[in-house]
């Protein structure tokens, strides 16, 4: 029976494609093999640019770390550039090389970039540095949040409302930068709101449809100037920025808290102590005769207040939603 296929025989019978130039062969023998003879060291500038290199993975990976890095490369590869042009006479080398240092120059200018110095006007500035700054918000994520993208900055003259009671829907979020507003209900006054506070943050966290109206009207006292975002393009960054939405979370829940407790100081009994708005209701001491009379009115609007916030303060890790 004939066998098909090459058998060695034929194998042996294919010419070699090196036999047919001897050079060539020559060429893959030698490169086929260890090296035998060495040749001597690189030139000075070869040497200088590897130590460079050496070092500049060498360091740590912290800012001024990468900062060191890139720039020693920068030297490494600058060095590198002179040897090919002026000492090899390598196109290939040289051009390899460039295109290394051209990519280090700008990871360079990135850095440096990201480091500059941001800077607010004054209102903006104290806000960062007494709500968002003891929380390790950096410049770059508040000039984020404050960025017209965002948020947008209104005056009001004394007189003028922010929100009217049973009006306005509570579809954002206000903070006051400088001025004083006063929070009315059926044209009696229950707190004042002063720069660095929120305008509405109870009525934003216990919003639950899209129809909430405010319980209370925020008039301007005095000529004030304050920030406020829409609740969808809070919603939209707070996506990307979740260390934020906590933040943000945590901010609005002590302010919640400060303005409970600031209307709780006012009341009192006719022993002249304080009620306890950490019970689960306040609700049956309206009908106490503990109150002085004068109280009850002001007790009942505690209470409508305190029926729109949170039962429960906000969790640090809990977004907005």
């Amino acid at each position: 029976m004939a066998s098909s296929g090459f058998g060695l025989r034929e194998i042996i019978k294919i010419p070699s494609v090196f036999n047919e130039n001897s050079t060539n062969n020559t060429s893959f023998t030698e490169h086929a093999v260890w090296c035998i003879d060495w040749r001597p060291s690189q030139h000075w500038m070869f040497q200088i640019a590897n130590v460079l290199f050496f070092l500049s993975y060498s360091v740590p990976t912290s800012y001024y770390g990468i900062l060191f890095m890139h720039s020693t490369l920068i030297a490494g590869f600058l060095i590198l550039i002179t040897w090919a042009w002026r000492i090899v006479c390598a196109p290939d080398l040289f051009t390899w090389n460039l295109c290394f240092l051209f990519i280090n120059i700008l990871q360079l200018i990135y850095l440096i970039y990201q480091r500059r110095p941001i800077n607010f006007n004054p209102e903006l500035e104290q806000i960062y540095r007494s709500m968002f700054k003891p929380f390790k918000i950096t410049r770059i994520q508040f000039k984020k949040l404050v960025s017209e993208q965002f948020a947008q900055i209104v005056t009001l003259h004394i007189g003028e409302a922010y929100a009217m009671q049973n009006i306005t829907k509570t579809d954002r979020l206000g903070l006051l930068m400088s001025g004083k507003a006063n929070v009315l209900q059926d044209h009696q006054l229950l707190h004042p709101i002063g720069p660095c506070e929120f305008l509405d943050s109870p009525e934003f966290e216990s919003r639950g449809s899209s129809e909430d109206k405010f319980k209370v009207s925020v008039i301007a006292a005095t000529t004030c100037r304050y920030i406020f975002w829409q609740r969808s393009a809070l919603e939209y960054l707070f996506v990307k920025e979740t260390y934020l939405a906590t933040v943000l979370a945590t901010l609005i829940a002590k302010d919640i808290t400060i303005k409970l407790y600031s209307m709780n100081n006012k009341i009192m009994t006719d022993k002249g102590s304080h009620l306890d708005i950490r019970l689960p209701s306040i609700t049956p001491a309206l009908a106490s005769k503990e109150c002085k009379p004068p109280i009850v009115k002001t007790l009942k609007k505690l209470a409508v207040i305190s029926s729109h916030c949170p039962k429960s303060p906000i969790p640090a890790g809990k977004c907005i939603s």
